[in-house]
């Protein structure tokens, strides 16, 4: 259960991290095509030919983007749709390119080429870097062919190109290497802050399962240990009617104890049942009856609750009746057995107990409360 919570807990960090990441990429492609392209474009839409091809493609564009965008900030852009809506944008930045005027790929009116690489960006940020550069170079290559069907690859074209090239490809391969790094160190992060506590909480757990058994050790050993010694050094008789009594007792608290941590749906009757089982093994007709559902009881509820079955099973001589009612304002645990009035001399703890002992039927009745609400 541990390893699972810190699994989830580190999930979290990761993808809240990976998120913010995601929303800055997205703010920035906005602005640029939703913002810069769109003055660019009114800028030069004298010079376009056709215009309606110009209008055509930002308005791909600004589809394409809208689409990968919701679809990355929804953790649900796969590689195949990346692939695809990158695709598209660089077919969008094709029809663009083609509606400039000779010689305008790199230019004043010139907007598709950085747009596309941008794109490539927003889209294949969760993709091997391959596919990112395999898009900025064929994106490159589109305004290269148009030049070069231009008649238009100069020395000076060739330079300011290559100068471009290098400012434009360079700070987008940088911005995605830079978001993945950021992505991968925060993944790493939250993997060793999630190991820590995974191991502070194992700590945590075994020392209270420690803790624990001391207290269902040092519980044992000042009842148990005195019966057995006196066993052992011949000072109790097991024929004596007490001293059996004791023995039983201490053993139906030997099986709680036992059942105690099991993993069961119902422990309170799980544990009551155990109790019952021994008084079977002697020959007591037990019958264990519940009423209502049952909520989630601490240990400590559960032990005071049973303690005082446990004590009148343990000495009861033919037949008892275990009875437990689960109300909305507490849990009741009641039995009615043919008991020895002595039993009544044990508490089982601070809950709310009631006993009581009919001499003409032979009969002892022992009620323990637990609350579900505080009092009023």
């Amino acid at each position: 259960m541990g390893t699972l919570t810190a699994g989830v807990a580190k999930g979290m960090v990761a993808t809240r991290f990976a998120m913010a990441v995601n929303i800055g990429l997205v703010a920035i492609v906005g602005v640029w095509h939703l913002g810069l392209d769109t003055l660019l474009v009114l800028r030069g839409w004298p010079v376009y030919e056709p215009q309606a091809a110009a209008a055509g493609s930002w308005l791909a564009l600004t589809v394409i983007q809208t689409v990968g965008s919701v679809l990355l900030l929804r953790s649900a852009l796969s590689g195949h749709t990346a692939r695809w809506l990158a695709g598209a944008a660089l077919v969008s930045g094709v029809v663009a390119t083609a509606t400039y005027p000779t010689g305008g790929m790199i230019g004043d009116v010139s907007w598709a080429w950085n747009t596309v690489g941008w794109f490539g960006v927003l889209l294949l940020t969760q993709r091997p870097l391959w596919e990112l550069v395999a898009l900025l170079g064929a994106n490159t290559a589109v305004t290269v062919a148009f030049l070069a069907a231009h008649d238009a690859l100069d020395h000076v074209m060739v330079a300011r190109l290559l100068a471009v090239t290098y400012t434009t490809a360079g700070v987008q391969l940088t911005l995605a290497y830079l978001a993945r790094q950021l992505n991968d160190g925060a993944r790493e992060a939250t993997e060793i802050a999630a190991g820590q506590a995974e191991r502070l909480a194992r700590a945590t757990a075994d020392e209270t399962v420690h803790a624990e058994r001391q207290r269902r050790y040092e519980s044992l050993r000042s009842t148990v240990e005195p019966l057995l010694r006196g066993l052992a050094e011949h000072r109790l008789d097991p024929g004596d009617t007490v001293v059996r009594r004791r023995a039983a007792v201490e053993a139906a608290r030997l099986r709680r104890l036992f059942v105690e941590t099991d993993d069961t749906p119902h422990p309170l009757l799980h544990e009551l049942r155990a109790c019952a089982d021994i008084a079977e093994r002697r020959g007591v007709r037990v019958t264990l009856l519940s009423y209502g559902d049952l909520p989630d009881l601490p240990t400590s509820a559960r032990r005071e609750l049973a303690e005082g079955t446990l004590l009148v099973l343990a000495t009861a001589a033919t037949r008892a009746r275990v009875t437990v009612v689960t109300t909305p304002e507490d849990v009741v645990v009641s039995v009615v057995a043919d008991a020895p009035p002595q039993t009544l001399v044990e508490s089982p703890g601070p809950l709310t107990v009631s006993a009581q002992y009919d001499q003409e039927e032979d009969q002892l009745w022992w009620e323990t409360r637990w609350p579900l609400r505080p009092a009023p």
